[in-house]
């Protein structure tokens, strides 16, 4: 094999590099496949900073493609790097044909990448020079044949679920203006700001203020996340509303008929109604129609996941270090990972 390496800024890509990088997903990427998708990259690289790719070309094929940011501080100085958007990323593979798997320490190090350290990495694929930990799981909930759509489904398997969700539509249905489900906003920019409100609403109340969402680019993100619509991908922004108020909302990402549950809110004040669940069943309900054979509600624990998954999968961090360079890239994260285990 004639292998050679480059790494490129993502908008100097071509545009055989950018069709090629879809095809080379493997069928055990789970969400990983949205997360690293070209769209999502493209908005990341608009937003959050240079989106460095590791293309992987043998005899004029392109068998890898492999988008990441570089580290801030000393290690992006000592050439370190993570998935792009980590800290909003919910997915991570490494879209390399087969054949080439192994190899990818060896030409991640040719391209300057020294070090990586990644997270939410699906366990099926074992990579040399790879310490994998931090192991958790993710829950999906998935259409299987015969099935009108996944809410009907779920009757018979979560009735409990099922049916006290049936209830909160009914009362919520009797408040003035009832209630009115749109799969995608009317209003995506007045809309996303509230759920971006009411987010941070959330993770002030869970003790969760070093959020990124609190970052402005991280917002410019999600809105920029909006607007990306291609073949294979979107960010469909749901609502909920009672009257003219947002009651519950969730930005997600659709592709290849799985949806992502990635940012799920609702109006505190609506508790006792439970919306989000309410959001989530008229989202269940359309499934077919729009699509959707699977439904990744992400990693930790939650009711409604525990309620509605069929399935689970492991994911886990990943560092990737070779050599002499790369053990001195990740000295930088090994310092801060034991300076928290001790104030732990």
């Amino acid at each position: 094999m004639g292998l050679k390496v480059s790494r490129q800024r993502f908008d100097q890509l071509s545009k055989r590099e950018l069709t090629a990088w879809q095809s080379l997903f493997p069928s055990d990427a789970l969400s990983a496949s949205l997360f690293m998708h070209p769209e999502f990259c493209r908005a990341a690289h608009q937003t959050l900073g240079p989106v460095e790719v590791a293309v992987m070309h043998d005899a004029g094929r392109v068998v890898g493609v492999v988008p990441l940011h570089r580290a801030a501080g000393w290690r992006g100085l000592l050439r370190g790097y993570t998935q792009v958007a980590q800290d909003v990323s919910d997915g991570f593979c490494f879209p390399v044909e087969d054949a080439y798997l192994n190899g990818v320490p060896q030409a991640l190090a040719d391209a300057g990448v020294w070090s990586g350290f990644f997270t939410h990495v699906g366990t099926g694929r074992a990579i040399p020079h790879c310490e994998v930990g931090g192991v958790t799981k993710t829950y999906l909930v998935r259409h299987q044949p015969g099935e009108p759509d996944l809410w009907a489904a779920l009757k018979d398997r979560s009735r409990r679920f099922w049916s006290d969700t049936e209830r909160c539509a009914r009362r919520l249905n009797e408040l003035p203006g009832a209630y009115q489900f749109h799969w995608q906003s009317l209003n995506p920019d007045r809309d996303l700001d509230t759920l971006i409100r009411l987010k941070l609403d959330q993770y002030a109340r869970t003790g969760k203020q070093w959020a990124a969402l609190y970052e402005a680019s991280h917002q410019a993100f999600l809105k920029a996340l909006t607007l990306s619509q291609s073949d294979g991908f979107s960010a469909p922004l749901s609502v909920l509303y009672c009257g003219d108020e947002l009651i519950a909302a969730h930005l997600g990402l659709l592709g290849s008929g799985r949806l992502h549950y990635w940012f799920p809110v609702y109006e505190t004040r609506y508790a006792k109604y439970s919306p989000g669940k309410v959001l989530l069943a008229e989202i269940m309900k359309r499934s077919e129609q729009l699509g959707i054979q699977v439904i990744d509600f992400g990693e930790g624990h939650a009711d409604y996941k525990e309620a509605t998954a069929c399935e689970t999968h492991e994911l886990a961090k990943v560092v990737m270090a070779r050599g002499v360079r790369g053990a001195l890239s990740m000295l930088p994260l090994r310092w801060e990972w034991r300076l928290v285990g001790r104030s732990a």
